[in-house]
């Protein structure tokens, strides 16, 4: 394969866009004519982006996935873990197409926000079952509220792991909340702050803990110790309400 000409590069933040062509090339050295797309997908191809803090999620289209193309790639993965890249998800078109009833919320996700920065963009006319997608937002929501009683159940009111219990919920629950807004018809805005305003709005959740915890995660506004229980105990009465809508939606 002759150098790479990568597109959309000049979409991202200056300070990814070296760590992308390199990662990138090294990736195309090893596949050759068996790639299909690179494509980044998540935060880092959005406006939340937030060095040092943010993931950085790759997704690669093959024709083939052999076992050993997997194998030729640890080093280069292992080496991505160190500059926060994710590793990264190898996919078959026939996969996709095959595991969209299967991950719905997913690849849901990468549709709506993603950047090419090499190949086709296979993503784009995606058609993401309606039910499918419905029912996994679902059991996404109800089984998250079920792990988070658990879970305070067993760490008691130790701040510090309820806070990281919170923000983490918050971090799974993001993709799902977005496609809440998309399946009652309404745009979701691409900025999180916004996205959760807007959720809020449809189903008439109280915002605070939602913005707290996400403002905690983003080092913009940390929750002190004596509120975390607090916030934890709002977090989870909302999603007992989004729970319930839910229910008729």
């Amino acid at each position: 394969m002759s150098f790479p000409i990568f597109k959309n590069i000049d979409e991202f933040p200056l300070s990814l866009r070296p760590l992308l062509t390199e990662f990138a090339g090294k990736l195309l050295g090893h596949l050759h004519e068996e790639c299909l797309a690179v494509l980044v997908y998540g935060s880092a191809a959005g406006i939340d982006y937030n060095p040092g803090i943010s993931n950085i999620n790759i997704a690669v289209v093959v024709k083939k996935l052999d076992f050993s193309l997997l194998k030729e790639n640890l080093a280069l993965v292992k080496w991505g873990h160190k500059h926060k890249i994710v590793t990264p998800l190898f996919l078959t078109r026939d996969y996709i197409l095959s595991a969209l009833d299967v991950f719905p919320v997913e690849f849901s996700e990468i549709k709506q926000q993603h950047k090419v920065i090499w190949g086709e963009d296979i993503f784009k006319d995606l058609e993401i079952p309606v039910k499918d997608l419905r029912l996994l937002c679902e059991q996404q929501v109800k089984g998250k509220l079920l792990r988070l009683r658990q879970a305070y159940l067993e760490v008691g009111s130790k701040p510090f792991i309820l806070k990281n219990l919170l923000g983490g919920a918050l971090s799974d629950l993001i993709p799902v909340f977005r496609q809440l807004i998309i399946l009652k018809g309404q745009k979701a805005p691409s900025h999180k702050e916004e996205l959760l305003k807007t959720l809020a709005v449809i189903f008439s959740l109280d915002l605070q803990s939602l913005l707290a915890a996400l403002h905690d995660k983003n080092k913009k506004t940390l929750i002190p110790s004596h509120l975390v229980e607090g916030h934890l105990q709002n977090f989870i009465a909302q999603l007992e309400i989004l729970s319930r809508h839910l229910d008729s939606l």
